[in-house]
C-alpha cells in the first residue's frame, strides 16, 4: 500500500524537543530517538532549528559545534 506524506512545518515548541530529543539520542546512542527527532527535524525550517539551537545548548549542555558534529555522524 503506498502512504503518501504531506509535509507540515512543526511549530517552534515541536522543533526544539524535536532537536532535543535527537542531541539526547545521540549522546546515549539511541538510534531510534534519533529517527524520531529527525522525523520532525527534517520538516523544519532551517531557521527554526537555528533557533532550537540556544534552547538545546542550555538543555543538554553542548555547544553549537558539537551539535553540528552529530548531524555529520
Amino acid at each position: 500500500m503506498y502512504h503518501r506524506e504531506y509535509p507540515i512545518t512543526p511549530n517552534q515548541q515541536a522543533t526544539n524537543g524535536a532537536l532535543d530529543i535527537f542531541v539526547e539520542g545521540c549522546r546515549t546512542d539511541n538510534i531510534r530517538q534519533q529517527l524520531v527527532g529527525l522525523s520532525v527535524l527534517r520538516s523544519a525550517t532551517e531557521a527554526q532549528i537555528q533557533a532550537a539551537m540556544p534552547f538545546v545548548q542550555a538543555r543538554q549542555q553542548v555547544t553549537s559545534a558539537q551539535i553540528h558534529a552529530l548531524f555529520t555522524r
